[in-house]
């Protein structure tokens, strides 16, 4: 099942939106030239977020798509091609609450601009973060060429996402002795067929390369070995998934979603009727999902445990399995 996201943010390939209409007419024919045109085109940005906090934005809800749209362009001009996106997407924010999601996305925007002009001055692993957020790429031969990391790598969870004439397919695995959690990309247009070499509930003995950044996420698959099926991971609380997320975000201030396994799990409604998954020691998540009887149904009453993605929004379950039973794609 493909999901139509509209303007949600996946940001998992920086700068692919740069296609079509959106493609800059004169590409720069050097590294140096594309840094300086993609550093103007964030002191743009920078001016246009000063006035539109100086304006205020308490009457957002009924501006046109244009106002963030041109803003958009000029950015996919500059070779920024991931804050072009994000800036896009902020247009088709719901009118509840807006003004504070358009606080916090300008607020991180503007962080984003401030660590890309002071870029030189960070470490190099956030340095590589930043560079990946504006919308530079590292290809594939040089993630290869550095360090791998061997596991049994559990497929956790697998979402297809449509998005600007193109469908990514994110793919979560976790490592059953590092405890290590790593994300697979591919990409294809709407209608052609996507990498199905992952599947879910899928233990593979393998080496994985992860791309350079101070919180090292996506992965490519570098080697497969022959090894022994293995058990899925255990999970984690609430209180330890929180604690997981507080510590990628310090690493990584722009991460959009963490993956979560979520241990002896129930089902159940919050106190306004609202999905949500409650632990062994009574936290609860809320949960963002189109169909979630099928979690109940699997659940059946009794504790389970669950992979998904979270983000403050809320946790989207991908899958879930029971001691006894085998693993169930949500």
């Amino acid at each position: 099942m493909i999901e139509r996201v509209g303007r949600d943010r996946t940001h998992d390939a920086p700068g692919r939106h740069a296609t079509g209409d959106d493609a800059p007419a004169g590409p720069p024919k050097t590294a140096p030239q594309r840094e300086r045109r993609v550093a103007a085109g964030l002191e743009e940005l920078d001016r246009w977020l000063r006035d539109q906090v100086t304006e205020g934005l308490a009457h957002h809800h009924r501006a046109p798509f244009s106002v963030w749209d041109d803003v958009a362009r000029r950015l996919v001009d500059a070779q920024a091609g991931a804050p072009a996106s994000r800036v896009r997407e902020l247009g088709a924010l719901p009118a509840d609450g807006r003004p504070e999601r358009l606080l916090e996305e300008y607020a991180l925007l503007r962080l984003l601009v401030t660590a890309f002009r002071r870029r030189d001055e960070l470490p190099e692993p956030l340095r590589a973060t930043v560079r990946s957020r504006v919308g530079f790429t590292v290809s594939q031969e040089e993630v290869l060429a550095g360090d791998t990391v061997r596991d049994h790598w559990y497929v956790a969870g697998s979402r297809d996402v449509e998005q600007d004439r193109l469908v990514t397919r994110r793919v979560w695995l976790r490592g059953q002795d590092t405890g290590r959690s790593a994300l697979v990309l591919s990409f294809a247009a709407p209608g052609r067929a996507l990498d199905a070499s992952l599947t879910v509930g899928d233990t593979l003995d393998a080496e994985l390369a992860f791309h350079p950044g101070a919180l090292p996420l996506r992965a490519l698959v570098a080697a497969r070995h022959a090894g022994s099926v293995r058990r899925p991971p255990r999970g984690t609380t609430v209180a330890g998934l929180l604690r997981e997320y507080a510590d990628a975000l310090a690493r990584d201030p722009w991460l959009e979603r963490w993956p979560a396994v979520l241990a002896d799990a129930r089902p159940a409604r919050d106190a306004v009727g609202g999905p949500c998954l409650v632990d062994a020691d009574g936290a609860a998540l809320p949960l963002r999902a189109a169909d979630v009887w099928r979690l109940w149904a699997v659940s059946g009453g009794r504790p389970l445990t669950v992979s998904g993605e979270w983000s403050p929004r809320g946790l989207v379950p991908l899958s879930a399995w029971q001691a006894d039973e085998g693993t169930v794609i949500l």
